[in-house]
């Protein structure tokens, strides 16, 4: 059951990535003028040295930092977390749909362990353990997601949970610029 479960899940995010990269390119060139006074238009740190919020015209995005990439392993497909929280036929909402909650909170004990440890299932674990966070995100539409995300200091790390971590969900975000240690 658990492994059908992750095969939709993984097929789910896949069709999202299919359904969505087409308006990737257009993401980069869109205009965030427009965007109400009550969006979110920074990232917090450590997020904002790996990502970017982009406005696209589908709605916000948080994406790869330029330099960065955010991949699934194995798939090499892009990761990007949009505003609109829908799984597939995004609307054309331009700057209407957006971030009202953006925050990150560095996590130890229970909560790191429990997410770490889902995000290591099959894969061994680093030497030396990272930092942990936690992103906690809002819509306007009130829709909420959150997702964790390790940081090595060199890369990082991140698995979606929603309600609870599910390893088919986890992604690496890679600095171009250098090899990671």
């Amino acid at each position: 059951m658990r492994k059908r479960r992750s095969q939709k899940l993984l097929f789910t995010l896949g069709t999202v990535a299919l359904g969505l990269s087409a308006f990737i390119s257009q993401a980069r060139a869109f205009d965030c003028a427009g965007t109400p006074a009550g969006a979110v238009m920074t990232l917090p740190d450590p997020l904002a040295k790996w990502g970017a919020l982009v406005c696209t015209p589908y709605g916000h995005i948080i994406s790869n930092r330029a330099g960065w990439v955010w991949s699934n392993p194995g798939s090499y497909s892009p990761v990007w977390i949009p505003s609109q929280m829908v799984r597939a036929a995004p609307a054309s909402l331009g700057n209407q749909s957006y971030f009202i909650k953006i925050e990150m909170t560095k996590v130890k004990g229970d909560e790191f362990q429990t997410a770490y440890s889902v995000f290591h299932d099959r894969f061994a674990p680093e030497p030396k353990p990272p930092d942990g966070y936690r992103l906690d995100l809002v819509s306007i539409s009130g829709r909420t997601l959150k997702l964790y995300f390790f940081d090595y200091g060199t890369f990082a790390s991140g698995i979606w949970c929603p309600e609870q971590c599910d390893p088919s969900s986890r992604f690496m975000i890679l600095d171009m610029s250098r090899r990671p240690t």
